[in-house]
């Protein structure tokens, strides 16, 4: 006899997890699933890949610009290179902010990567500062850029894992230790959420 909508409001949380991992074995479960996780498989095929092979060639590629590059360079752009650093940071910093506020995962993206270019800032601007702006641009670096970074790149982090321990909880895939957590492969099929629920959830703050 099928559940009512009634009984299924008086369930535990606990029953509700043991009915959804009982209602995700079965034939038809198995057979929607299937492709998602063929779907998975080759695109994290592809992506160790092309992050191998980059990681590969950056190797002998380091220690060509280590053993070739001058000491000393006069740069012909510098004014473009630094506005042009800075308009970027800019544009995703604000992109993190809209995200938060419209409660998108797409903040996990922007935040951590305004976070990488916060740290970039630091060290090109300790690196490059002279004599005279060296002690400025350390102050900077660790007192804004590098606790900014620290920051933005925590909450991506931490949004991440609240997501995939969600999933793994429902779904059942794996431990849900944050080191040792699986990717569910549901996530990493593109379109699963087409006709999913639009309203966004607020999992900022939660553990």
């Amino acid at each position: 006899m099928p559940l009512t909508d009634r009984e299924i409001e008086e369930l535990t949380l606990a029953e509700r997890l043991a009915l959804v991992h009982r209602l995700r074995h079965g034939e038809v479960v198995d057979a929607v699933r299937a492709p998602v996780v063929r779907k998975a498989r080759r695109g994290r095929a592809v992506a160790l890949t092309v992050t191998a092979v980059a990681t590969a060639l950056l190797v002998p590629w380091t220690a060509y610009l280590a053993l070739s590059l001058p000491e000393h360079y006069e740069s012909h752009a510098w004014r473009l290179t630094w506005v042009g650093f800075d308009v970027l940071l800019m544009v995703l910093l604000g992109l993190t902010a809209f995200f938060a506020w419209r409660k998108r995962m797409l903040v996990v993206l922007t935040s951590f990567a305004a976070g990488v270019l916060l740290l970039a800032d630091a060290w090109f601007d300790v690196t490059t500062a002279d004599r005279d702006s060296v002690h400025l641009s350390v102050a900077s670096a660790i007192v804004v850029e590098i606790p900014l970074a620290i920051f933005l790149m925590g909450m991506a982090i931490g949004i991440s894992w609240r997501v995939a321990r969600l999933l793994n909880a429902l779904t059942g895939d794996g431990p849900t230790g944050r080191w040792r957590m699986p990717i569910n492969a549901q996530v990493m099929s593109e379109g699963d959420d087409r006709h999913g629920p639009r309203q966004g959830v607020d999992i900022t703050n939660g553990k």
